[in-house]
C-alpha cells in the first residue's frame, strides 16, 4: 500500500528579499529548510493543501472544498513565479474522490482550467523535487465558510485513501498558508503572535484536535481573515492524528502583512531526517 511519510505546515507566501530585515531572512531560511526536509523523505506525491486566492475561484462558488484530478497542471504564473507544467496523481485523487462519496463529504473535482496559484507553487518549489501533485483546496470564499472540524474531517478521509491505495507510493502532505494575516481590512499588517503561537504550539504538542473545535469567528478575531487559512494545517493534521512534532521556524513579519511560520509532524514510525 501507499505510505503517508511526512506532514507538514508552512506559510505559502514570500517577499522581496531584504524587505523584512533579519526576520525575513530567518523566514527564508525556515522554509528551505521545509524543502530540505520534505526532500529527505523522497516522497513520490505531495498532497498541498492551500486556499485560492482568486485566480480560480471567485467568491461565487458555493463548494468547500475542492480537489485537482487531472493528470497535469499548468500554473497561474502569479507572484513573478514562471508558469510551468506540473504533474497530477489522478489514481490517488480518484481514491480520495471516492472516500468523500462514501462518506457524503462535500469535496468536489476541479475542472480541468484550474490553474495552481503561489498556494500550491511555492510549496512544490521548497522542495525542488520532480514529484507528481495532489492540490486540495479550502474555498474560503465559499457562502458559507467550511469549518475546523470539516478540515479535520477531510484530512481522515485522505489518510484513509492512502493507507487504501493499493499503489507503493510514498506521500507528504503540506497544510500552507496562515498564519495571522488582515487582508484589506483597517487591520490590514497587524499580526498576532500569542495567535500563531497557540496554533503552532498545540499541532506540535500532538493536539490538533482541538483546532477542529475553533470557529471561524473565533479565528478571524485573533487570527484575522486570512489567518482563517489555519484550516489547512487542520487538514494536514487530521491525515496523522495524535502526530507529535517540531516547530522549523516562525516570525511575525509586519512587512509581509503575516505571521510565518512552518512546522513537521513525525508520521512514520522509522522518520528518519
Amino acid at each position: 500500500m501507499s505510505t503517508l511519510v511526512g506532514a507538514f505546515g508552512t506559510g505559502h507566501i514570500l517577499m522581496s528579499r531584504g524587505s523584512a530585515g533579519e526576520a525575513g531572512e530567518r523566514a527564508y531560511r525556515g522554509m528551505r529548510e521545509v524543502g530540505r526536509r520534505v526532500a529527505a523523505l523522497k516522497p513520490d506525491v505531495l498532497v498541498i493543501v492551500s486556499s485560492d486566492h482568486f485566480y480560480n475561484l471567485h467568491g461565487l462558488e458555493s463548494n468547500a472544498f475542492l480537489l485537482g484530478t487531472a493528470e497535469t497542471f499548468d500554473s497561474f504564473g502569479d507572484m513573478d513565479i514562471p508558469v510551468q507544467r506540473l504533474a497530477g496523481s489522478p489514481g490517488l485523487a480518484q481514491r480520495i474522490m471516492d472516500a468523500t462519496r462514501a462518506k457524503n463529504f462535500p469535496l468536489v473535482a476541479l475542472d480541468d482550467s484550474y490553474q495552481p496559484d503561489h498556494g500550491v507553487l511555492l510549496p512544490y518549489l521548497m522542495a525542488g523535487l520532480d514529484t507528481q501533485v495532489l492540490p486540495v483546496i479550502t474555498n474560503l470564499g465559499a457562502e458559507t465558510l467550511p469549518s475546523m472540524q470539516q478540515g479535520w474531517d477531510l484530512g481522515e478521509i485522505v489518510r484513509q485513501a492512502i493507507d487504501a491505495d493499493s499503489g507503493q507510493q510514498r506521500v507528504v502532505i503540506l497544510g500552507t498558508g496562515g498564519l495571522s494575516h488582515w487582508l484589506g481590512v483597517p487591520e490590514m499588517g497587524r499580526v498576532n503572535p500569542d495567535f500563531d503561537q497557540e496554533v503552532l504550539g498545540t499541532l506540535i504538542q500532538g493536539n490538533g484536535h482541538r483546532l477542529a473545535g475553533w470557529s471561524s469567528a473565533q479565528i478571524a478575531e485573533n487570527g484575522g481573515n486570512g489567518g482563517l487559512e489555519i484550516i489547512n494545517w487542520a487538514v494536514m493534521a487530521g491525515a496523522c492524528p495524535g502526530a507529535k512534532g517540531e516547530q522549523i521556524y516562525y516570525e511575525a513579519l509586519p512587512e509581509w502583512v503575516t505571521g510565518l511560520g512552518g512546522i513537521e509532524l513525525f508520521v512514520e514510525k522509522n522518520h528518519v531526517r
